[in-house]
Formats: C-alpha cells, sequence, structure tokens
C-alpha cells in the first residue's frame, strides 16, 4: 500500500501501484499490462482455464491434515513430476528419513533411480485448477443482521462449506472459499490435491543450510537452499494416497529451466503461496506488534532456543531429533528481531499514521461518508486497547507453553482414544487404537524426554515471569501450594508419572486402555489446568465490531482511490509479483552487488563453525573451476541474486522466472534492511533472495552425481 507531500504519501501507502509492489491474484493481471514493463507473455500464458498455463506448474506444499494451508512453495520442472522447493521447505522430510546411520542431514541425500525416493505420508501438492468470485453468495450474509461474531463466522463457514461441495460431489477435485480485501470480496479456489510426495535428494545442510542463523535474512548470501521431490499419481493421472503402483505424475505444464542468467534490471517475476501479510494493519496495530507480539516472540525464542542448544550440543542423536524444531523456531525468533527493528529504522508508525489522517479527511469532509465509517478508527483502537495483552499472553501460551514441551498437545491428540474406548465400541476402538500406534511411532521419533522435560520447565518459568497473573494456568496453583513455586519438582513428578511421556507406557496403555487409567495421569490433570487459561485468552482476541470495523476500513481505502489498483493482503492463495533483477543501498557508503558466486562460500569458511563449513568435494570443484554450463560469462558460478519482487513466508520455494517465463532461480528469502515488509513495502530496500538455477543444477550435477536428473529437464541455454 503504497504533497505534494500529502498525496504521494498516500499513494505511496495506500495504492500499490508501484511496478514492483503487490501480490496479485491472477485475475487481478489483466489490468497490470505486464507486457509493458518487461515481460513476454501475455495474461493467458499465465492463467487460463482452457488451457495449460503457468499456474499449472505451481504447487503448494502442505500436510493432509489441512492441505490448502500451504507452508512453501514449489514448482514442477519435468515431465515426470519432479519439483523444486526450498531446502528449508523439505528439511522435516529430510529430517525424518535421517538417523545416525543415514545421516542425510550432514550428508546429503540423492535417489540414484526412481525406487529409491523416499515416501511422505501426509505431505501433499496442490495445484490451482480454478479461482471463480463468490462474493455474491457470501457478502448478503453480512447484511442480515448477525451480530455475534462465532454466528457470522459459522454461518458463512456453511454456506462456503455448499459451495466447496459443489465442486467435489461433480470430481476429484477440492473447493476452499477465502475471503479477501478484511472480507469485502470472496472467491472459490478450485484444488487438485496429490498425496504422493517424494524425496528425490538434497544437498547436505553445509550446502543447504549454508550460514545458519548468522546468515538468515541477511544479503550477501551463499546459500543453496533448494531440495528436490517428485509428485506420483494413480495410471490415470490421479491423486492416490502411497502405493508402489504409483507411477509420476504428468503435469499440465513445467516449467523450462534457463541457463543464459540475467543482468541488473532485468525483469523478474514470482508466483507461488504467500502465506500472510498486514499491509492493512493500523497504526495502533503496528504499536500492538511491536511492543506486545513480537516482543513475546523474541522472549519465547530466547529461551527455547537456548534449551535445544544446551541438548543439541550435547548428542548427535539429539540433534538429529531437533533440528527441525530448533531452525522452524530459529526463523520465527530472528524475524521477530529484525521486524521491530524495520518498524523503528523506517518510520513505519508515524507512516500510517500519516495515510490515515489523510483518510479521515477525506471521511470527515461527506455526511454520509462519515455516517458510515466515522468510528472505524475508534472501533479498531478500542480493540487493541483491550486485546493486545492478551495477545501477549496468547503467544507465551500457544508458541511457548504449549509449542516448546511436546506432552501437551501429545496428550490432547490422544483424546479421541479416550473418546472411542469410553464408547465401548469395539470397531471404534479398534481403528482408534491402530491410529494413535501410528502417532506414537511418529511423536517418539524425535522426541526426547529430558528436553522435553526442560522445555517445560523452562516455558512454565517464563510464563509465570512475563504473563500477569490473570491468564496464568490452574496448575501454577499446584505448583505453589504443594511444591513451593518450584517447577523442576513438579516436572519431575509429571514426567516420570504419566504415561503420556514414556513410549513403553503409552504403547502398554492403548493395549490394554482403562478410561481412570487416562483420567488420573498428571498429563491430563495438566491439560485440564491449562486449557481454561487458553480458552480466556482466545475469547480476548474475538471481536465482532473489530472484524466489522477493519472491513469498512479497506472498504473506504479502495472507495477514496478508486483509479488505484489494490491488491488483497496474502492468505495462502496463488499470487504472482513481478520486479526486477537489483543491487540495493541499505545504508551510507554500502552498496550490495545484485548476484554473488561460489568464491564468497570460499571465502565465509570457517572449519569451528558448523554454520559456515564447506564441503571438501565443493572446495575441490571451486579450485578446479569444474563448473561446466552452469558458470556465467565471466567464467564464475553464480550462487544467488536478488530482486525487488513482494514476497512472504510461504513463498519459500517460489519459482523466479524471466520475461519469457523459464525458471531462473528459487525464492527463499527477504533481507535484513526490510523485515518490515509484511505490514509496509519498502520499494528502495525490499528485495526478495533466491538460489541461482545455475547453482541449484550445479550441484545436483557436479556435486552429487545426480546428473540423470537433468536429463528430464527443458533446458534452456
Amino acid at each position: 500500500m503504497k504533497q505534494l507531500l500529502s498525496v504521494v504519501l498516500l499513494i505511496v501507502l495506500l495504492s500499490p501501484a508501484k511496478a514492483d509492489e503487490g501480490m496479485w491474484l491472477l485475475t487481478m493481471l489483466d489490468n497490470l499490462e505486464l507486457q509493458k514493463k518487461g515481460c513476454t507473455l501475455t495474461p493467458e500464458q499465465y492463467y487460463t482455464i482452457n488451457q495449460n498455463s503457468l499456474k499449472d506448474a505451481i504447487i503448494g506444499l502442505g500436510e493432509s491434515d489441512n492441505p490448502y494451508n500451504f507452508f512453501c512453495t514449489a514448482e514442477l520442472v519435468s515431465s515426470q513430476g519432479l519439483v523444486f522447493t526450498n531446502y528449508h521447505c523439505g528439511f522435516d522430510m529430510i529430517q525424518k528419513h535421517t538417523s545416525i546411520a543415514n545421516n542425510y542431514i550432514d550428508n546429503g541425500f540423492w535417489a540414484k533411480n526412481k525406487n529409491e525416493e523416499l515416501r511422505n505420508d501426509g505431505i501433499t501438492a496442490t495445484i490451482v485448477v480454478r479461482m471463480i468470485d463468490v462474493s455474491d453468495k457470501i457478502m448478503p450474509l453480512y447484511k442480515i443482521g448477525i451480530t455475534n461474531k462465532d454466528k457470522l463466522e459459522d454461518t458463512i463457514s456453511k454456506v462456503s462449506a455448499i459451495i466447496e461441495k459443489s465442486v467435489s460431489d461433480t470430481s476429484h477435485y477440492k473447493g476452499s472459499v477465502k475471503g479477501f480485501f478484511e472480507n469485502n470480496q470472496y472467491f472459490l479456489f478450485i484444488y487438485e490435491t496429490f498425496l504422493d510426495v517424494r524425496l528425490v535428494g538434497a544437498p547436505p545442510r553445509s550446502i543447504g543450510k549454508f550460514g545458519g542463523d548468522t546468515d538468515n535474512w541477511m544479503w550477501p548470501r551463499h546459500t543453496g537452499d533448494f531440495c528436490v521431490l517428485r509428485i506420483y499419481s494413480d495410471t490415470n493421472n490421479k491423486p492416490k494416497t502411497y502405493s508402489q503402483d504409483n507411477i509420476p505424475l504428468t503435469p499440465r505444464y513445467f516449467l523450462p529451466v534457463s541457463l543464459q542468467g540475467y543482468n541488473n534490471g532485468d525483469y523478474a517475476m514470482v508466483m507461488g503461496f504467500p502465506g500472510s501479510t498486514d499491509r492493512y494493519k493500523t497504526a495502533t496495530g503496528i504499536e500492538g506488534l511491536y511492543t506486545f507480539n513480537n516482543a513475546a516472540i523474541i522472549a519465547i525464542g530466547d529461551t527455547m532456543l537456548d534449551v535445544y542448544k544446551q541438548y543439541m550440543n550435547s548428542s548427535t542423536a539429539i540433534k538429529i531429533k531437533y533440528a527441525a524444531k530448533y531452525d522452524q523456531m530459529s526463523n520465527y525468533w530472528k524475524y521477530a528481531i529484525g521486524q521491530n527493528k524495520g518498524i523503528v529504522a523506517l518510520e513505519v508508525v508515524s507512516k500510517k499514521m500519516a495515510q490515515e489522517k489523510e483518510l479521515l479527511e477525506w471521511i470527515n469532509a461527506d455526511a454520509q461518508r462519515k455516517k458510515e465509517y466515522g468510528t472505524i478508527f475508534s472501533d479498531i483502537n478500542k480493540f487493541y486497547s483491550t486485546s493486545n495483552i492478551a495477545k501477549y499472553a496468547s503467544n507465551f501460551m500457544n508458541v511457548g507453553l504449549l509449542n516448546a514441551p511436546e506432552l501437551f498437545m501429545f496428550t490432547y491428540e490422544c483424546l479421541s482414544f479416550l473418546e472411542a474406548v469410553s464408547s465401548g465400541d469395539a470397531v471404534q476402538i479398534k481403528i482408534a487404537s491402530a491410529e494413535l500406534q501410528e502417532k506414537i511411532t511418529e511423536h517418539f521419533k524425535n522426541y526426547d524426554i529430558q528436553v522435553d522435560k526442560a522445555q517445560f520447565i523452562a516455558m512454565s518459568q517464563l510464563y509465570k515471569s512475563k504473563v500477569p497473573d490473570g491468564f496464568h494456568p490452574g496448575y501454577f496453583t499446584t505448583v505453589q501450594k504443594k511444591y513451593k513455586g518450584n517447577f523442576t519438582k513438579y516436572a519431575d513428578q509429571l514426567y516420570a508419572k504419566s504415561i503420556f511421556a514414556d513410549e513403553e507406557k503409552i504403547r502398554a496403555f492403548v493395549n490394554k486402555p482403562l478410561v481412570k487409567t487416562f483420567l488420573k495421569d498428571p498429563a491430563f490433570e495438566l491439560l485440564k489446568n491449562t486449557f481454561p487459561a487458553y480458552f480466556q485468552i482466545q475469547a480476548y482476541l474475538k471481536s465482532y465490531e473489530f472484524d466489522k470495523a477493519n472491513q469498512l476500513y479497506v472498504d473506504a481505502l479502495m472507495k477514496f482511490k478508486p483509479d488505484s489498483l489494490f491488491y488483497p493482503d496474502a492468505n495462502s492463495t496463488l499470487r504472482l509479483t513481478y520486479g526486477y533483477v537489483g543491487d540495493y543501498k541499505p545504508r551510507d557508503a554500502v552498496h550490495y552487488s545484485h548476484y554473488t558466486t561460489l568464491a564468497g562460500v570460499i571465502e565465509k569458511e570457517d572449519a569451528k563453525n558448523e554454520e559456515f563449513e564447506v564441503s571438501p568435494k565443493l572446495k575441490a570443484l571451486y579450485q578446479s573451476k569444474d563448473y561446466g554450463k552452469y558458470a556465467d560469462k565471466q567464467g564464475n558460478l553464480p550462487v544467488c541474486f536478488t530482486t525487488n519482487n513482494d514476497i512472504t513466508g510461504g513463498n519459500s520455494g517460489s519459482p523466479v522466472m524471466n520475461a519469457k517465463g523459464e525458471l531462473i532461480g528459487i525464492a527463499f528469502d527477504g533481507n535484513w534492511e526490510a523485515m518490515s515488509g509484511d505490514i509496509i513495502y519498502e520499494p528502495h530496500l525490499q528485495k526478495c533472495i533466491a538460489v541461482d538455477i545455475r547453482y541449484v543444477l550445479f550441484v545436483i550435477d557436479k556435486f552429487a552425481g545426480a546428473g540423470y536428473l537433468i536429463d528430464e529437464m527443458k533446458i534452456a541455454q
């Protein structure tokens, strides 16, 4: 959301008309005139329902229990269902297949043929088939007088379910209705979701996460952040769960791969599934984000990561078990730190206040507008004044207490088994027992009781010290009365006695279940004494008045500048962003080039720091300059590059394409200087960091010796 000072400021902040800003729905591309900006493709080549198009090559990676909440993006690159995404997107898959005997994290993994590719149960790959505006079916629900938030959401959900069912009743496709512009518009997305996704290859961590936490969100970058997957289908090219009879997917479209590189200023575009932005958040909301939300995440991350480090440094087995969990929290934690720095450095709050002043003057200049929109800011500010502390507590509860120690949620996941046992239905018990046995295997594979107990103690102590008494869970009272406030003594008996903290005990219980055993378990008691506080916190975060005011706020913005092009906040739906390859100047006397090379990897090498270890084989290839066809015109091997494409979380793994729609890189990060980008786009600073596709192919071919994968691709030399 981007005088004259007032006019220019308003355009920059409210109406995203800058050529490089905006996460655009594909139905909006006709209005963008991308060919005038350097692209050679027509809108129909991006998205059409009548023929194959670019969108058919874009994959949303999800999980079977929530397949349309995409955690990353990926792209099809061959006629045999081959897929590229980020190393950090596939890291959980890599970690789950890793053991001390087969250390794929440290050594990498490359299937020699399709039979060696590794299955990943629960991972889904979704392609958008079509999107349809269904606002006419949803928007009238806001005008029928429902003033209770839960009832309104329930009504919208029921109508949305009917719309979605109309798709699945007539085909194997599935539908998902999503709201946009703070629920001023609704679209039905029709999806095809594939259920058999296999790991084909991944570089060692020394390439895939080179630079580690130190370089995360930073430029210059030298990280080979990619891995290779393959999508499988049944023999009719339709989705099917894993089977040895499945065959590689034959996609409707896959991306050609370019070895021609790029120059500073070249057109570039990204298509993917950005997760969440808050470009329409008000100044008061941003102040709350800084003071309450991010402050909580930073405090939680400081403590949680220290506990992980302590145990991971003591044991290779524990390091493998907790590698993915550590990386996930580390990324979240560092993002919060960077966003807070950006909010201050870029004066985001004052810019938003100037925007709101302009809008309010427009509202107050007309009696009808004042009647319709006059209270939006007071309503929004009132909500934040009462909910900020609850959001603060919510983070300590959800991210800290209920997430760091896994005992809470594992016990919660076992409640369905308790329900089955209580029913007395033998068939139901048998089904629930089999499901729980699978959960137990999955849970304890990456679980250590000492680590979990340490996290429980640390998070309990942190919660008590940071969160007001009114939001404390009930077990705090038990700890105070029975253990004189000593969380360690409480944890000792909790973890020693609970069946949910011990694999042998929980399996024995499943084989011979007794309801009273479950109900008397100290972990179940813990759960009962924690959830009331959880629901109390959530109640503070629900407000019909706030939702209505936010909806009116965005409606007013768009009416204020009716000739401007607006894009909706990201919400895990398919978007396109366009921009240009480019260097930048983050501060005085500093100028960053738009690309890095393998020489920078060697320069950063530090044998005493695992974040900057360099594989001997990679060093040998560098020393011999054995880059093959992947070198640039100067004979160097490009590693990463930057564009000003507008991306966010969820875009990880997205293809970066040139003007012809050819793959030139894989997006994996943003830059430290513009970490406030999710709430305001900074055109002079914001960068998308991508791994160069030539480095990806070089690692596959020269480093890993998996050149047969290159043979599958359509290479543009």
